[in-house]
């Protein structure tokens, strides 16, 4: 199979027509860089009036294709198949390229090319001007080749991924509920509790007399308030500090450590145990809700001096701690000027909820129920992003033929 430049198949920046009837007040559709996800998906929808965005702007018409052409937006996979313009056209950043797909191509096939791992790469290799500000010149899309597929094949390429994008699609709308399901529950179990029964409390303002007055506020009456230190035990005094230089002569088979997740391998164990780490550097905290980056570990492990070890006291649930930590406002526990740090002596007084045990295991199960389905979602997306990344190399190179694919289709057979 023959090999075609990109500019065969698309016209590149080609000028774009303003519709008949469209005058400078009507509404057209306005597309910025930030309203164009890293899958190419037009994210947020908004329009101006036609006069406000003539000068400034780049300009399209309905079923072109945006690319980004300025670093990291090009890397990250920003772009757009702009479809469902208001009044079939629309303005942009400058930081877009535009193909518009030529007669007997397929609009989508273009669109999927431009979200081709091998195309970014391919992309970001010609890049040019000065760093941080460096972008892909109009001549690369007379350089970057691709087979030349019939109109046929690109129609069924660009539905086969486009099937992959819509299973995509789906699971991280699924994960974004998950995460949104969680934040609620996260509140309303660590404020509210489970009574008796095994139901949620009502509110405090539904039910005052349900409630106490506490330094984390309103409380059930039958909470008490702890601290980090009366909750668990601090294992900070064990850590070892290994420098890089010995890690790396001494690899093997326990995971390593640090304040934001595994950071590789060693030879032998420090702990071998269920543990919380909780991130001690400030760089590692969430600085817009100003909750600790913290996450769980079992089993033999060596963590480094940057990461805070706790295990829970026997009276306490090691998840209900764990839950309670990634969902406290630590802001008045953190030191330091430019470089913030919660100190081992500023972590043991942060304050939680102490419920009775039976209710601690409770809550906590309820939030793994929840953290195993959004932890299902987010693997399930992962694996269709590698299905799909691994599919369009096969595609686009003509690995894998679409003609018996085609033939069986005419057929009534797929």
């Amino acid at each position: 199979m023959p090999d075609v430049a990109i500019s065969d198949l698309a016209d590149v920046n080609p000028p774009a027509r303003i519709p008949k009837g469209v005058t400078g007040g009507s509404a057209v559709s306005f597309i910025p860089m930030t309203d164009v996800s890293e899958s190419g998906r037009w994210t947020f929808r908004q329009s101006r009036p036609l006069r406000s965005v003539t000068a400034g702007f780049t300009a399209f018409e309905e079923g072109d294709v945006l690319v980004a052409k300025i670093t990291p937006c090009l890397e990250n996979g920003k772009g757009a198949h702009a479809v469902g313009l208001e009044n079939g056209i629309g303005f942009g950043s400058t930081e877009f390229h535009v193909l518009r797909a030529r007669s007997g191509n397929e609009p989508r096939f273009v669109f999927h090319l431009t979200q081709w791992r091998r195309f970014r790469r391919a992309a970001e290799g010609q890049m040019v001007g000065s760093a941080g500000q460096q972008r892909v010149p109009r001549a690369f899309f007379d350089e970057f080749l691709v087979s030349d597929f019939s109109a046929d094949q690109q129609a069924r390429i660009a539905q086969i991924l486009d099937t992959l994008d819509t299973a995509i699609h789906e699971t991280e709308a699924i994960v974004a509920k998950l995460k949104t399901v969680k934040r609620g529950l996260l509140h309303d179990l660590l404020t509210r509790g489970i009574d008796a029964d095994g139901e949620l409390r009502p509110p405090q303002a539904e039910a005052p007399h349900l409630y106490k007055p506490s330094p984390l506020g309103w409380i059930p009456k039958q909470w008490q308030v702890g601290n980090v230190a009366t909750m668990t035990d601090i294992l900070d005094s064990l850590r070892v500090p290994v420098n890089e230089a010995e890690r790396s002569k001494r690899p093997g088979d326990v995971p390593y450590y640090g304040a934001n997740g595994q950071q590789g391998w060693i030879d032998r164990p420090l702990f071998n145990e269920s543990l919380i780490l909780l991130a001690e550097d400030g760089g590692n905290f969430d600085d817009f809700a100003f909750r600790p980056i913290a996450y769980r570990i079992d089993g033999p492990s060596w963590i480094n001096n940057h990461a805070h070890i706790l295990r829970a006291k026997t009276h306490c649930s090691q998840a209900f701690v764990f839950f309670s930590l990634v969902h406290r406002d630590i802001r008045r526990y953190i030191s330091g000027g430019t470089r913030t740090k919660l100190t081992a002596k500023e972590l043991k007084s942060i304050e939680l909820t102490c419920p009775r045990q039976s209710e601690q295991a409770e809550i906590a199960q309820r939030l793994e129920s929840v953290e195993t389905r959004l932890r299902d979602e987010l693997q399930s997306r992962e694996k269709l992003t590698r299905e799909k990344a691994g599919l369009m190399d096969d595609l686009l190179t003509g690995r894998v033929r679409v003609t018996p694919l085609l033939a069986a289709e005419s057929e009534g057979s797929v």
